[in-house]
């Protein structure tokens, strides 16, 4: 644990860079001449970008233009101007090995992507890192936020919404949730905030988190003026429109009623799945996750791997770092496949979860060790490990 926290402090524990291969020159040029595509250019995808970079070929295709660090898109909702920050174009990074375009099918037979508009990008290796949609702000729909410009200024105008609101609700205690309302509540002060969850716990859907770090969670809120409404459903979602300075009535099925100017839906991630769903529907779980063996391939496949949020490795808890943990064993196992070599299987790391409440507070759970605002401050709350994710992709972050 002591060796864990020192990494950690440091900025040595760098979970989106892959270490360099040692291999035989041979096995190297072999390597080299190969054709991976990685299908999604979120935190997973960019992490096996880095790592394949100068070693091999590769295609790396996402909608947009640029990389989202959603890490800090609910920072963007209380600062003007810091959403470009968490915009970070490929092509410098990338150049060619960048594509932007739309995967709508996997022809596994044939070896071949398909993109919206019938282009096709064959490979030898595929991996789908097409990750996660959700409701604005905390997440992306890439259908509609293909265009970065527009969605940095819906970030600047969620900012105007939040200091011309008075009552806010947040629905879902989830992670984005709960950073919202520490973002609000830390940076917007007199503003009135109400988090309502349906479940007896805060982020429920990871059940390797302690009950202390729940409770902690749970009594910064409260602490930093947030009304917190657990086991409450909220029962008229469709009359809800989300991110909308208008008066409106949110109703729990407890008999509450919270009256809002400004309503945010913090809940309900659903996986991308357009990119595989009709070759591998199969080998999909009840939520639309790849099912991969230990080595992280596609179950019943040796050439196609899934990373990040769209595969059930840490199905227990999505995270950033989980992604990129993901990433470099999958550039591992790709090298040592084409070299004959065995295929190292799958270590899930134990439980790490930082959850700030603004800049300056907050909870962390590594392992069983639950600490709060010093740590949560230093590790993430500051800085969101912005200026990591430029750095990783060789570029200076605006400001």
């Amino acid at each position: 644990m002591a060796h864990l926290f020192r990494a950690l402090m440091s900025g040595t524990f760098n979970t989106f860079s892959v270490v360099a291969y040692c291999a035989s020159p041979e096995g190297t040029k072999t390597f080299a001449t190969k054709h991976v595509v990685i299908v999604g250019g979120g935190y997973a995808g960019i992490a096996l970008a880095n790592g394949l970079k100068g070693k091999c070929q590769f295609t790396l295709i996402d909608p947009k233009e640029c990389f989202h660090h959603n890490l800090g898109a609910l920072r963007a909702c209380v600062e003007k101007g810091y959403a470009a920050n968490t915009f970070i174009p490929y092509k410098p990074t990338y150049g060619d090995h960048f594509k932007q375009g739309t995967v709508i099918k996997t022809d596994a037979a044939s070896k071949k992507v398909v993109l919206e508009g019938g282009e096709e990008v064959p490979y030898d290796y595929l991996v789908l890192a097409t990750g996660t949609t959700g409701y604005f702000p905390g997440k992306l729909d890439l259908v509609i936020h293909k265009d970065v410009p527009r969605t940095i200024k819906m970030y600047d105008n969620v900012v105007d919404k939040i200091q011309a609101a008075r009552d806010i609700v947040i629905i879902g205690g989830g992670p984005a949730g709960i950073e919202l309302s520490g973002e609000i509540v830390a940076d917007m002060k007199g503003k009135k905030v109400t988090l309502i969850h349906s479940r007896t716990g805060l982020i429920n859907n990871a059940p390797s988190l302690t009950d202390k770090f729940r409770k902690s969670l749970h009594d910064k809120l409260v602490q930093y003026g947030v009304n917190v409404l657990m086991d409450q459903r909220v029962t008229n979602l469709n009359e809800i429109e989300n991110g909308e300075l208008r008066q409106c009535r949110v109703k729990t099925d407890k008999g509450n009623t919270v009256t809002a100017d400004l309503v945010f839906v913090c809940t309900g991630m659903k996986t991308n799945t357009s990119a595989y769903s009709s070759t591998f529907a199969d080998k999909m779980d009840n939520i639309g996750c790849l099912k991969v063996d230990k080595n992280l391939r596609v179950c019943g496949t040796t050439d196609v791997y899934a990373i990040g949020d769209c595969s059930t490795a840490d199905e227990q808890a999505k995270m950033a770092f989980k992604a990129g943990m993901h990433a470099k064993l999958v550039a591992d196992n790709i090298q040592a496949d084409v070299e004959g070599k065995a295929l190292k299987p799958y270590k899930p790391m134990g439980v790490m979860m930082c959850v700030p409440i603004g800049r300056n507070a907050g909870v962390t759970q590594m392992k069983t060790w639950v600490v709060g605002d010093f740590i949560s401050r230093k590790l993430k709350g500051q800085g969101l490990f912005t200026q990591r994710y430029w750095a990783s992709m060789k570029q200076t972050m605006p400001k």
